[in-house]
């Protein structure tokens, strides 16, 4: 199957004319909308039914978008399956979209063995309301469709139900902050060799005032929003020193994983601060066999893409204090090895969707060639997501070393005492 994009041919107006139209608009000083509209689960037609079919879709998409919107709308592609509209909004706007979410509904486009139904997912947004400028209308437009479609798709949002959302979780986020009401929950990881707990990783957790435990997740989205990720990464780090303090005086010491984002990074001066904490638990350890080397950083390679050369003087910092590196969800994104010949990782970290499909050959040869790899660099591999016994099975015997997931146990703040079974 041809890689190029289906719909190239689409004569529609591209990415850079709609932008230009929403700035011309803006300076009009005239009220305006716009909709982002994308062909739910595109990915599964494209691939199944090919790219040929995939074109019909999209060109009739966009004779329905026309048809429903007016004449007088703009209608051009934005990406991919995203169309976006500029609109008068001379019309009740959230009924227009409705009327086209239902007319969309009801198309069939025939393939050569079936009639195929559609679906789309809409993101809303008006000028001055939601943005003042063009990129803030339009990253208004995206966060609202990027909710349509993680809240079950085939249906719309308008930009200020997302934004009311982000400065409800937002407020909630900052009490809890304050109130010192971010924990950590602690996830077991086992060898996958002698079936032992050897690890954990630790995970953030809001707790509300109703007592309601909210997992990352449902409130992290927000906080990169604020910029107050950083704040979290250092709650949990510190509940993780102390955790690792503890384990060490109860005589059951673990490796202990926790994750740092690109935020916290971005403060040199709380790196820092942390750097000097950590110095601290680490002399309050040395009657107890000494605590370097039993923390772990964990970080995505987002984070290293971010600003490599920056990022790599402040991971050595941590590293030079006697921490340890693990890279995240290795297997999605750019996966390259270039940051393992950059850094000293020890963990190598397997992202958990490729993971469950290891019963594919491809993503087991995949796997194999990485833990060879990991082999030559004496790097630690660890699964993650690992829900069935058949799946602990195939990497134990492709050689990787430690896994994680809910096969061993899910986040709990309890001590972790022992491994699940099989």
């Amino acid at each position: 199957m041809s890689m190029s994009d289906p719909g190239d041919s689409i004569s529609v107006p591209s990415r850079a004319a709609l932008q230009e139209t929403v700035a011309t608009r803006m300076e009009l000083g005239k009220r305006f909308g716009v909709i982002l509209c994308d062909i739910d689960r595109f990915k599964l037609i494209n691939y199944s039914l090919g790219r040929e079919f995939a074109d019909r879709v999209l060109r009739q998409m966009a004779e329905v978008l026309r048809e429903v919107l007016g004449a007088d709308a703009t209608v051009g592609r934005w990406g991919g399956p995203e169309f976006l509209c500029v609109i008068n909004e001379t019309h009740n706007v959230d009924s227009l979209v409705e009327r086209l979410r239902q007319r969309i509904e009801r198309l069939v486009i025939l393939s050569k063995t079936s009639r195929i139904h559609i679906t789309a997912s809409f993101g809303v947004a008006s000028f001055p309301e939601d943005g003042g400028g063009p990129a803030d209308l339009l990253n208004a437009v995206e966060a609202a469709l990027y909710h349509a479609k993680s809240s079950g798709r085939n249906r719309a949002v308008r930009a200020t139900t997302v934004q009311k959302r982000l400065l409800g979780m937002g407020a909630a986020l900052e009490a809890a902050l304050h109130e010192q009401r971010i924990v950590a929950a602690y996830q077991p990881i086992v060898d996958l060799h002698s079936g032992e707990i050897v690890a954990e990783e630790a995970l953030a957790r809001m707790i509300l005032p109703n007592g309601r435990i909210l997992a990352a997740e449902e409130f992290i989205e927000v906080s990169q929003h604020l910029q107050l990720t950083y704040k979290i990464d250092q709650c949990v780090m510190r509940a993780t020193l102390d955790r690792c303090v503890a384990s060490l005086r109860d005589n059951t010491p673990l490796v202990h994983f926790v994750n740092i984002s690109a935020d916290l990074l971005r403060h040199p001066e709380v790196v820092q601060g942390l750097l000097e904490v950590i110095g601290k638990y680490c002399d309050a350890c040395q009657g107890h066999g000494g605590a370097r080397g039993t923390l772990v950083l964990e970080l995505t390679e987002r984070e290293l893409f971010a600003d490599s050369r920056n990022v790599r003087d402040l991971l050595m910092a941590f590293v030079d204090a006697g921490l340890k590196l693990a890279l995240d969800d290795f297997g999605r994104g750019y996966s390259s090895f270039q940051y393992l010949a950059d850094l000293p990782f020890s963990f190598l970290k397997l992202e958990g969707s490729l993971v469950s499909r290891i019963q594919e050959p491809t993503v087991r040869a995949i796997l194999q060639g990485i833990q060879r790899i990991a082999e030559e660099l004496k790097i630690t591999t660890l699964a993650e997501g690992v829900e069935t016994v058949e799946t602990a099975a195939i990497i134990k015997d492709l050689g990787i070393d430690w896994a994680q997931g809910f096969l061993y146990g899910r986040a709990s703040g309890q001590p972790v005492l022992a491994a699940r079974q099989s």
